[in-house]
């Protein structure tokens, strides 16, 4: 597998590609070539900026809202 600059984790869910890269304006060229060199069509391309409750989850393994028990 080819790995993608600045992309640090890459998985298939809901019928989708998902990938976390640390800076999008490398990662998503890149993606787009590797997609162009292997002849493959993109059919759709969302982007998000992390919220402080996914990094909070990332770090903790808890969401903010769990239960205090």
């Amino acid at each position: 597998m080819q790995r993608l600059p600045t992309v640090t984790a890459a998985f298939f869910q809901d019928g989708a590609y998902r990938l976390t890269a640390g800076a999008a304006h490398v990662a998503v060229p890149a993606l787009l070539q590797l997609l162009t060199t292997r002849g493959l069509d993109l059919a759709r391309l969302t982007t998000r900026h992390a919220s402080l409750e996914d990094v909070f989850v990332k770090l903790t393994g808890r969401s903010l809202r769990d239960d205090k028990d």
